[in-house]
């Protein structure tokens, strides 16, 4: 803007033309030098460039000049750019002589010059009688105001009749703004021209006074007539011209200069006392809200007497309406720019107006986080029409994408969730949402660079059903209609997902979708064994908090009835049922780690699956997962901040992407399939740590990719199985690779090579007694049972073939309990596959007494012919 102006100035022919030596100069320091072209002088080591800049650097308190000469004295016009960047005060201001006497501007001067800050913070021209100053045009006080930033251009005229006229632009209407007028002919001859900085000891003026694009010259005759710039409506029955530079008082006042189309005209126009480029016009009808009109405006004169001809501009009249709910929705959120797939780097949340016929001004809405709230400037809103709401630094980016909000105050969106709400200038709630990481459905869109999109922009209500993963090349649809936009209706019932125990007479029920608020506290919810509801309670828009008149019953189990509650677009629940439980404390071996894919497909996920072996309820907020780093336990994550119920004999699978678990093990059950934060597993070996909610181990499993299946042909995408959840966690033959016939993984089920050894019926017991080790599932491991009377007793087992060949050692020398059990799948020692037939396990067994016993099994390896 000040740029623009120096050129302006610079190139005029009348200034060009001019004769030499002093009387005209212009400096705007780009050369980075002051001591040339013209030279300043004074106190110049007080002074630097810096960025094409005059910048103070004195240290300290001081009162300091630099002046340049200059004879420039009548038929003038002086122009140039200041910003003080601190607090203004009767110790920090800066003085521009335009007029001395002297060069040392710190003397007794005789001249003018013009003073910007001071005790009241304005802009102000004086008279320099021998050092003693009087003043002649002030502006309103007040107009430096900014402890940081005062930037203005000031430009001051004497004409040849001795009137002088101060002018000041702070850059907040774009135009100079008339200070006022004075008579002053004291002083009609100068030799120079400068800056004086008064500064006390404060850190705020030190380095922080900055001048640019100093011109001073004759009178810069304009011949330029004035332009019509906008259209600004205060009402309907007043609108404001505004033109690009201050106009004449006289013309400006002529209603015949105005007219409004269609059939309007103006019966009263007045110029702005301050804003000299601004005209009230009171029209002779009012206007009509959705009506577009045009302004004409033929001979209004600037200051100069050049006279606008046929001027015009269209503008629109619109009442804002009153919006309701869900009138403008939440319709796009980028939560996660980085990394980048086509869409600026830079976060924002679409809104998008769903009426057809009416129109809002989002002037003092806010969006908020529950943390941060952004207040929305005065936007217009149409039907059909969308708005990118973003933080100032990045509105920029957007520009070309449609109509932009800028926020100075835009909430910082969490990547894996937040929840925002939209609302009026009133503090109504029009549109609310809760995003979560698995609204995307799509493991490889919600590590960054992907938008969440409303499916439904018309739904009544929006929950994680109504949202999905753009499906826009680009990676989202800013300012136009989302890839996923589909307006079918929902007709589909609400689902009770789960039952929820937060503490002896409270229950909360998760719906799949946002319900009727209503529905909700009317429902009708019947406990068996019987339990009455005292009071229901809508806690969010897809949870019920249940107070039960008693207590809940350690060790019952309760069955939960919902009916005649709705989701908010009316379709009702029918019947729905749940079963819960009062959670009971969790202690070692009630639940185990059961299945582990820590080496993923390629931008696959990791998961951890648990068995609730014992007769217990459990809460998953009692549990924690961790690893290991430098030896000890590290990384210890909560599985789940709500007290999601784990039933005696119940698999769930935990893992950062449940959608991306399903789609690749279909067989899976989805149902036990839950979204949780995991540590990092490392492929090729690792450990699983389970611990209660006092971080106490429960137990760890170290895995390697030697307890796979030997003969795979690699570990990727393929599961590590726990044989049986009653032997020992860290028992390698306890741990074998998920089946191919069930897809490599079984989350939230009976792990395909599940296989409880039987109580040994004699001392050593062997089931089955044929098996076909081809990892299909069925018959994949011989198990080996054993039981003595007494504990003590150390054992060696070995798998000789007929011949007598040693094939396999299962154990050696190992101390034995009073029972236990080991698993052979058919490796040899060489890591290949036996071949069919029949083989002896050889199993000794001594005590600490001498006593030796020797077992002999015979069993069958079939392969599939």
């Amino acid at each position: 803007m000040f740029r623009a102006l120096r050129r302006t100035l610079i190139l005029t022919p009348s200034v060009l033309l001019l004769g030499s030596g002093y009387a005209q100069f212009s400096d705007d320091f780009s050369d980075g030098d002051f001591t040339s072209n013209p030279a300043w002088s004074g106190d110049d080591g007080l002074f630097t460039i810096d960025a094409g800049q005059l910048r103070s650097q004195s240290p300290g308190a001081a009162n300091y000049q630099l002046s340049t000469p200059s004879t420039q004295a009548t038929g003038a016009q002086w122009d140039f750019f200041i910003n003080l960047k601190f607090s203004t005060s009767g110790a920090n201001y800066a003085d521009v002589y335009l007029m001395s006497d002297q060069a040392d501007l710190s003397a007794n001067v005789n001249g003018y010059f013009v003073r910007i800050g001071g005790t009241s913070d304005r802009v102000e021209l004086f008279r320099s009688d021998a050092g003693t100053a009087t003043s002649l045009i002030m502006s309103p006080n007040g107009i430096v105001n900014s402890s940081s930033d005062n930037p203005f251009r000031i430009e001051v005229k004497r004409d040849a009749s001795d009137q002088w006229t101060l002018y000041y632009d702070d850059g907040a209407l774009g135009s100079f703004i008339l200070a006022g007028a004075v008579m002053d002919n004291s002083y009609s001859s100068c030799t120079h021209f400068g800056i004086r900085i008064e500064q006390s000891s404060a850190a705020g003026p030190i380095n922080n006074h900055f001048f640019d694009d100093f011109v001073v010259g004759p009178i810069v005759v304009d011949t330029d007539p004035p332009q019509l710039t906008a259209v600004e409506v205060l009402d309907q029955d007043h609108v404001d011209a505004l033109f690009n530079e201050p106009v004449d008082q006289a013309t400006a006042e002529v209603v015949g200069n105005y007219d409004i189309q269609p059939f309007l005209s103006a019966t009263n126009a007045q110029r702005d006392a301050t804003e000299l480029s601004r005209v009230h016009l009171t029209l002779s009808a009012s206007l009509v809200s959705g009506n577009s009109y045009t302004l004409f405006v033929n001979n209004v004169e600037d200051l100069s007497g050049n006279a606008i001809v046929n001027g015009q501009l269209a503008f629109d009249y619109i009442v804002p309406d009153e919006a309701t709910f869900r009138d403008v929705v939440i319709n796009e959120i980028m939560a996660d720019p980085t990394p980048q797939v086509g869409l600026p780097d830079a976060e924002f949340v679409e809104v998008f107006n769903t009426t057809s016929d009416r129109t809002f001004d989002l002037g003092g809405w806010t969006i908020t986080d529950g943390s941060t709230i952004g207040t929305l400037p005065s936007v217009t809103l149409g039907p059909g029409a969308f708005a990118i709401l973003t933080d100032d630094a990045n509105a920029a980016l957007f520009t070309g994408f449609g109509t932009v909000v800028s926020i100075p105050t835009f909430p910082s969106l969490n990547n894996d969730g937040d929840p925002l709400s939209l609302k009026d200038d009133n503090g109504a709630e029009i549109d609310a949402v809760t995003y979560a990481l698995s609204w995307y459905r799509d493991g490889n869109k919600d590590d960054g660079g992907w938008t969440l999109e409303q499916i439904n922009s018309f739904a009544t209500c929006s929950g994680s059903a109504n949202w999905i993963a753009s499906s826009d090349p680009a990676g989202g649809t800013p300012g136009e209609q989302n890839s996923a936009f589909d307006p079918t209706p929902d007709s589909t019932p609400p689902v009770l997902e789960s039952v929820l125990v937060a503490g002896a007479q409270t229950l909360i029920l998760q719906f799949n979708e946002t319900m009727d608020q209503g529905s909700l506290t009317s429902g009708m919810y019947t406990i068996d064994p019987s339990i009455a509801v005292q009071q229901a309670v809508a806690i969010a828009p897809d949870q019920v908090q249940l107070v039960l008149m008693d207590p809940l019953v350690v060790g019952t189990l309760y069955t939960i009835t919902v009916a005649d509650v709705t989701d908010c677009s009316g379709n009702a629940i029918g019947q729905a049922s749940g079963t819960f439980g009062l959670p009971e404390p969790v202690e070692a071996g009630d639940v185990v780690i059961n299945e582990v894919l820590y080496d993923p497909v390629t931008g696959g996920s990791d998961f951890v699956e648990l068995y609730n072996r014992s007769q217990k309820v459990l809460s998953l907020a009692d549990l924690q997962l961790g690893n290991v780093s430098n030896g000890a336990v590290a990384n210890i994550t909560p599985i789940s901040q709500q007290p999601y119920l784990l039933f005696p004999g119940e698999y769930i699978a935990l893992t950062e992407d449940p959608t991306d678990i399903i789609t690749r093990y279909p067989l899976g059950h989805a149902d036990r399939i839950r979204l949780a934060d995991l540590p990092s597993y490392n492929n090729g070996s690792g450990s699983v740590i389970l611990l209660d909610a006092n971080s106490d181990q429960l137990e760890r499993f170290d895995y390697d990719d030697d307890l796979h299946f030997a003969l795979l042909n690699g570990t990727e995408g393929v599961s590590l199985e726990r044989v049986d959840p009653d032997r020992a966690a860290n028992d390698p033959s306890n741990w074998h690779s998920a089946a191919e016939a069930v897809g490599w993984a079984t989350p939230g089920y009976e792990n395909s090579q599940y296989a409880p050894h039987a109580e040994a019926s004699g001392a050593m017991t062997i089931d089955p007694a044929i098996f076909s080790p081809d990892n299909d599932g069925y018959q994949d491991l011989l198990t080996i049972a054993y039981r003595f009377d007494e504990p003590g007793s150390v054992g060696s087992m070995t798998v000789f073939d007929i011949a007598g060949r040693e094939v396999a050692t299962l154990m050696e020398n190992e101390l034995l309990g009073t029972s236990g059990a080991i698993s052979w799948d058919g490796v040899q020692a060489d890591n290949t596959l036996s071949p069919m037939g029949p083989y002896v396990v050889y199993f000794e067994v001594y005590d600490l007494a001498g006593n030796t016993q020797k077992f002999r099994r015979t069993v069958v390896l079939a392969h599939k012919l």
